[in-house]
């Protein structure tokens, strides 16, 4: 009962720092600091574990992949790629609704905090003419960017998942994949009620071809990396930084406008985010902490799967964001969920259910940037979101069933 009472006097600590929209890898740190101190940990062991968390492969592993996540969303953008690929597939698509949906799915294949304002004047520019909502809308774009978080590599969530439990990104993508279809199958029904089909004036041009053509380069550093890391097996790090690497040729960028980029692009908050966390789940190792936690949970007879839905659910509401609920919960959940070999299933259930929170957060950046962007009512909003959030989680009977 003690270890369960520290482990949720920390969790508690880094929910209110986080509400207070404190820096996430100051909060963890901090957190990891309370737990040593808690459990009366020795400094030189805290310290070992500091050093083990900052240089154990997969913290430089998860370090270099989001690092050259950031320059490849900045070189994109930068060269206007992302926009051709969306005004290229406005030419494929016969139906404003959708362009509508496509434009932030598209969009969203990359992780960048801004990418809900890029895709949301495209789906405003569909929705022209119609009588769709500004709430509707506003739901539209949000919904439909976030297909992906649920099994792209390239996004941090799967990434620390990966690095945590030590499971491949193919399995974890596979296990997850219920979610993402369940959003493109609700998102049908629910954005686009009482909304018939979407007529958009288009002038003459080449032709589908030489536009799917355009998609086609457009898209081609994201595909060719998903294809490198998820079907060819590819270490993650040197595929992206071949891809990069390729790009900067391509594009012809010289010495000073490669600097200029990386200057850009690489955020050292967001790496020392990263190093935080594993620093926080190398102290709850080497505090006792977990063994503590999992001795508790299986002796108060309370139904695992109960607390597997609920916790992460909660950081994710408060917190807004994914590497932070998985970052905070999931190192306490893994013994639940199979300590060492953990079950696939119940991590789905675990990272769909906090992705659940994440989703209807006031705190989520996309949620807000596309609420002020439409002038949308966030209660309106809301109602429009509880439900299909709800539906998407019941897709991990799934993933349950599947790897029982």
């Amino acid at each position: 009962m003690i270890d369960l009472v520290k482990t949720l006097v920390v969790l508690a600590v880094l929910v209110v720092l986080l509400r207070r929209k404190v820096y996430l890898g100051t909060v963890m740190a901090v957190g990891s600091l309370l737990l040593a101190i808690l459990y009366l940990t020795p400094p030189r062991a805290f310290l070992g574990g500091v050093y083990r968390a900052l240089l154990a492969p997969r913290s430089l592993e998860m370090t270099g992949m989001l690092v050259f996540t950031m320059i490849m969303e900045n070189v994109l953008r930068k060269t206007g790629t992302l926009k051709r690929m969306v005004a290229s597939l406005a030419e494929l698509l016969p139906d404003g609704r959708l362009i509508m949906a496509a434009m932030p799915a598209m969009i969203g294949l990359l992780p960048s905090p801004g990418g809900a304002v890029f895709s949301a004047p495209m789906v405003n520019e569909a929705a022209a003419g119609t009588t769709i909502g500004a709430d509707q809308k506003a739901f539209i774009n949000y919904w439909y960017r976030h297909i992906w978080e649920y099994v792209s590599p390239l996004y941090p969530g799967i990434i620390l998942v990966s690095g945590l439990t030590g499971l491949p990104y193919a399995s974890l993508s596979l296990a997850n994949a219920p979610f993402a279809v369940s959003v493109v199958g609700w998102g049908v029904f629910f954005c686009f009620t009482g909304v018939g089909p979407v007529r958009i004036a288009r002038e003459q041009t080449a032709g589908r071809w030489k536009a799917f053509g355009v998609f086609l380069l457009a898209v081609a550093p994201i595909l060719v990396t998903l294809v490198l890391v998820v079907i060819l097996r590819v270490s993650p790090v040197p595929a992206m930084g071949g891809v990069v690497v390729l790009l900067y040729l391509l594009h012809r960028y010289s010495p000073a406008k490669v600097w200029e980029s990386l200057r850009e692009s690489v955020s050292l908050k967001a790496v020392f985010l990263v190093l935080g966390i594993m620093v926080f789940q190398e102290t709850l190792q080497v505090t006792g902490a977990l063994d503590g936690v999992s001795r508790f949970f299986t002796s108060s007879g309370l139904p695992p799967i109960l607390i597997i839905v609920a916790i992460p659910f909660l950081a994710g509401l408060m917190t807004g964001l994914t590497i932070a609920y998985v970052g905070i919960t999931f190192p306490l959940l893994l013994p639940l969920m199979g300590g060492a070999t953990p079950s696939l299933g119940l991590l789905a259930l675990a990272f769909g259910s906090g992705f659940a929170g994440v989703m209807l957060s006031p705190l989520h950046l996309c949620l807000v940037l596309t609420r002020e962007y439409f002038n949308a009512d966030m209660a309106r909003v809301y109602h429009r979101l509880w439900v299909p959030s709800a539906l998407v989680l019941a897709a991990a009977v799934i993933p349950l069933w599947l790897f029982r």
